[in-house]
């Protein structure tokens, strides 16, 4: 779609919100004023922090149980009322799991007392009658095309197949519109780690990067019950879960760092043939 038609459907929604009396003064202009004062909440600090970057692409990497999908919810549900017209998409690996962020969207929607009327609310969808939307739908190419979005959440990204998460990008290039990464550590590979790893390590990619693990949340998680399960897991994948370490890839005969030294170094790296093992 180009950029005048998206300016053209913007126009329009709002065109629409004004002739129905909806009104967006009930609605603090930040999101960490909208979820203290609308929704009671007492953000954690890096939620606060996270919150106020400017940054339009922000890429996070969390342990478990921290906070995120609050976080998620709260950026998601404060665009759509703060913003008349504007288009959230909700995406994720599966559709039950965007299902459950778009539930999160929806709780803080009544919570902050149905600031403006909705034209319709559903389980993967909420309109309403400023001309904003938001749609939950699973992060694969077929579900994601023929969106023009202004702000793109993806959660649980590093599950998200390369092929899927391109796909989508397409959408915000008209609107110019924002992007949340959000996960867990998966393996050492793909759109997510490459993008996390750039962000963090050289700082060059334009993104604004945050980690958060399990055992920085005291208020959250409790120290004596993180030990339970670390003593109940295999050491690698309490640390995937819950420290926020990438594991090497299931199956990889090289580890990640090895080949990035060797490339770093300018080696050649030829591929290993069935001959060759065999």
């Amino acid at each position: 779609m180009a950029s005048t038609s998206v300016k053209e459907v913007r126009r329009i929604r709002e065109a629409v919100a004004t002739h129905f009396g909806a009104t967006r003064q009930s609605v603090p202009e930040s999101p960490v004023a909208f979820a203290s004062e609308c929704l009671g909440f007492t953000l954690d600090d890096w939620q606060t922090e996270v919150l106020e970057e400017e940054n339009p692409r922000k890429i996070l990497l969390a342990g478990r149980q921290v906070g995120k999908s609050t976080l998620a919810g709260i950026l998601a549900c404060h665009k759509a009322l703060s913003s008349p017209g504007s288009t959230v998409l909700l995406t994720a690996p599966s559709e039950r799991q965007a299902k459950l962020l778009m539930r999160k969207v929806s709780q803080f929607y009544r919570m902050a007392g149905y600031p403006l009327a909705a034209n319709s609310e559903r389980k993967t969808g909420l309109e309403l009658s400023n001309g904003s939307i938001v749609e939950a739908v699973p992060a694969v190419e077929r579900t994601t095309r023929g969106y023009s979005v202004d702000l793109l959440i993806c959660d649980e990204a590093a599950a998200v197949p390369d092929a899927d998460y391109f796909a989508i990008l397409p959408a915000l290039i008209a609107t110019r519109g924002e992007q949340l990464l959000l996960s867990t550590a998966r393996g050492k590979r793909g759109f997510y780690f490459e993008t996390y790893t750039s962000a963090s390590e050289k700082n060059s990619a334009g993104w604004y990067e945050k980690t958060i693990r399990s055992d920085q949340v005291p208020d959250r998680i409790h120290a004596e019950d993180l030990e339970a399960f670390r003593k109940s897991m295999p050491a690698e994948f309490f640390e995937q879960e819950f420290l926020c370490r990438f594991l090497d890839t299931e199956g990889s005969l090289f580890s990640y760092e090895d080949i990035h030294a060797a490339l770093e170094a300018g080696e050649n790296i030829e591929a290993i043939k069935d001959d060759d093992i065999w």
